[in-house]
């Protein structure tokens, strides 16, 4: 059986990519995506298994390394110094704890007078042991709630799909050189999950900071949707913040105390709603001002916990941007400045069509219960599909953003303009598409999708609800 070859092209109005059949060649067709005719020309290379590049290839495409990011004494003093505020402020919340529970000893002690005698009659001794009880059930129901979130544990997350260095050896090559070209340590292991993102963390978190334990997550959409080079320079980025070891250590140390106040302000358990189900239910009007004072208590602790938490936040900004201008330029250095812009603007078009994917495929699971078995080629598809006014604006606008200064990452149009001032041509040019560097990617993409919609999402859908992307409909 002879093997069909294909090619790729791109629309003339558009720009979206047709895929067609090499004997289709200077034929006419319509641009599924602008209706524009467009010519099904060659000036691409056939995509077959000959035309998809060798190890070898690859890695004698990067031309050479690129040199550190310097980072002043001043700026690393500044992040010990953030370093340390931000380990105080839990001590804070602490202090605060015994405060309150030394104020309710303190009440508990000193007010028992109230109940020394029974002057006034039975009726009045309930009175007052009423109003004796009621702040000291307050008060303990407060250094409750106030201690709870010490012990807060964060919830599990499902062991992302980890790749096997055997199977898919041309990727690991891949990171390895982008990691000696960075000058950043090469991870552990390197998972896929199917977020619009991709992050380098200690593996084990806190046990590996004294190491260079590290795990690579890829979102599997960044690869379908962007091209080696692209996706080069977001790894570099990533394994950049891993170049400085001091302070990325410093700052895993900020981001998990950001996180712990964060997490403890919004969530909530199954102590707060039997609180407000307690108060909810109550009858007694007794009950219900008990209740109803507990809950104004234990929202002013929440209220310390969101004030310390904004302190945090407002001290560490700063120098988290700065952080992710350093990471930027590590990516910057590797795929050039005109890369790092391109994939600012295919990140947010990608982002757009996101929201569009997770809305059509709740419509269809609410309808009929099925979804698309490849969530990367859906997505793909969805873009395929957005308008090219749309498009266009998107990417128009990305410049344009600006920072706000309690963000932690700068706006894609401040990163933007650092770009062009860098005016880097970079060291890695190669622009075939990013699922390449996969042995199958087909393959894993279904893998890690369905453990997405089971783990992640938490969906309870089986292998019979997963339906292909040709047959799923776009709303």
């Amino acid at each position: 059986m002879n093997q069909v070859l294909y090619a790729k092209c791109s629309c003339q109005n558009c720009g979206t990519h047709i895929e067609f059949p090499i004997e289709a060649a200077d034929m006419t067709v319509d641009c599924l995506n602008c209706k524009t005719p467009t010519v099904l020309s060659l000036a691409s290379a056939p995509q077959s298994a000959s035309s998809k590049p060798s190890s070898p290839e690859i890695l004698n495409s990067f031309q050479n390394g690129i040199p550190r990011t310097p980072v002043s004494f001043l700026y690393q003093a500044g992040l010990l110094l953030v370093t340390l505020m931000m380990v105080i402020l839990p001590l804070i919340y602490i202090a605060m704890i015994l405060a309150a529970g030394w104020g309710v000893c303190y009440y508990a002690i000193h007010a028992k007078f109230m109940l020394a005698s029974m002057t006034g009659g039975g009726r009045f001794y309930l009175v007052k042991l009423f109003a004796y009880l009621t702040p000291l059930l307050i008060g303990c129901i407060l250094v409750f709630f106030m201690i709870k979130p010490l012990f807060a544990r964060q919830p599990k997350r499902a062991q992302p799909l980890a790749l096997n260095p055997g199977v898919d050896a041309t990727l690991f090559a891949f990171i390895g050189k982008i990691c000696d070209t960075v000058g950043a340590p090469m991870p552990t292991r390197i998972d896929l999950d199917c977020e619009l993102n991709a992050s380098a963390s200690f593996r084990r978190g806190a046990a590996s900071l004294l190491g260079n334990d590290l795990v690579l997550t890829i979102g599997l959409p960044l690869v379908q949707g962007l091209t080696m080079q692209e996706l080069a320079g977001v790894i570099a980025h990533e394994f950049g913040h891993f170049t400085q070891g001091f302070g990325m250590r410093l700052s895993y140390i900020i981001r998990t105390v950001n996180a712990w106040f964060a997490r403890v302000v919004y969530e909530r358990d199954a102590w707060d709603e039997w609180l407000a189900s307690w108060v909810s239910e109550a009858e007694d009007w007794r009950v219900m001002i008990v209740g109803g004072l507990a809950q104004l208590a234990v929202g002013f602790s929440r209220f310390l916990l969101k004030l310390l938490m904004y302190l945090g936040h407002g001290v560490c900004c700063f120098l988290m941007r700065q952080m992710e201008y350093d990471a930027d330029s590590y990516e910057i250095k590797l795929a050039g400045s005109t890369a790092f812009e391109q994939t600012a603007k295919r990140l947010n078009v990608l982002g757009a069509a996101t929201k569009e994917s997770y809305k059509s495929m709740r419509a269809s699971w609410n309808i009929n219960r099925h979804l698309p078995d490849n969530f990367p080629a859906f997505l793909s598809k969805t873009e395929a599909r957005m308008p090219a006014e749309s498009r266009s604006q998107i990417e128009d606008t990305v410049g344009l953003s600006r920072t706000g200064i309690f963000d932690t990452h700068p706006s894609f149009g401040d990163r933007i303009r650092r770009a062009r001032q860098a005016g880097e041509p970079g060291v890695f040019h190669l622009d075939y598409p990013a699922t390449m560097l996969f042995a199958n990617f087909d393959a894993v993409a279904k893998q890690v999708t369905f453990l997405h919609y089971t783990d992640s999402i938490g969906l309870p859908c089986d292998m019979a609800a997963l339906v292909p992307v040709e047959n799923s409909a776009n709303t």
